[in-house]
């Protein structure tokens, strides 16, 4: 009763976060609408945001779908292989830059 209880818990959580998950990337598409209506704002960057967080729910929708790699990328987050700091502040620049720099991680 106890692990049927706790699987409930977890089953619930996981919904929670899969719609707070739904919730960032709406978010994330206003505000990329708000910039847009800006006077500066070039509709190549729009639609290339756009392409991003679309491209970000469907490698999410993927990943829960693929069982067992999920359960891989799980088992390599636990055991540290894999690396979860994504650089905000410049992600297209290249090692060879100065790395003193402070970066924004996430």
């Amino acid at each position: 009763m106890i692990e049927s209880e706790f699987s409930d818990k977890l089953a619930d959580e996981a919904f929670k976060n899969f719609e707070n998950i739904k919730k960032s990337l709406k978010g994330l598409f206003e505000i990329l609408q708000l910039a847009k209506d800006g006077e500066e704002f070039q509709d190549v960057y729009y639609d290339l945001g756009v392409d991003n967080i679309s491209g970000l729910y469907e490698n999410l929708l993927e990943l829960m779908f693929n069982d067992y790699g999920a359960r891989k990328v799980m088992k390599a987050l636990r055991n540290s292989e894999i690396d979860l700091a994504i650089p905000l502040n410049d992600p297209i620049k290249g090692e060879s830059e100065s790395e003193e720099e402070e970066e924004a991680v996430f």
